[in-house]
């Protein structure tokens, strides 16, 4: 598990009037780090949730360089919580 963020896009109009607006869809699906694509009314088109091993920024970069992008905003960032640290195996001692 690595770093979760959300991004809201805005999609370019002509995207959102044809079949591509699906092929946008499936576009994001199919990057590994997407967990979640919600299509979405209001202030963007698309809410995409990310779980990021490594740098959240890299992927933010593989989604903005895409054509039908029109704007990119990351809403929000949530670390990964700690791991926790494996615990030492009990061991019993017999007496001899």
């Amino acid at each position: 598990m690595g770093t979760k963020a959300y991004f809201m896009i805005d999609m370019d109009k002509k995207c959102c009037e044809d079949s591509n607006y699906l092929d946008a869809i499936r576009e994001l699906e199919a990057i590994p780090e997407v967990e979640i694509v919600s299509p979405v009314s209001g202030a963007c088109d698309l809410l995409v949730k990310v779980d990021a091993p490594i740098r959240v920024i890299l992927v933010a970069d593989k989604i903005r360089t895409k054509k039908w992008v029109k704007n990119f905003h990351i809403l929000n960032i949530e670390p990964a919580p700690p791991a926790e640290a494996p615990k030492p195996a009990e061991r019993e001692f017999v007496e001899a």
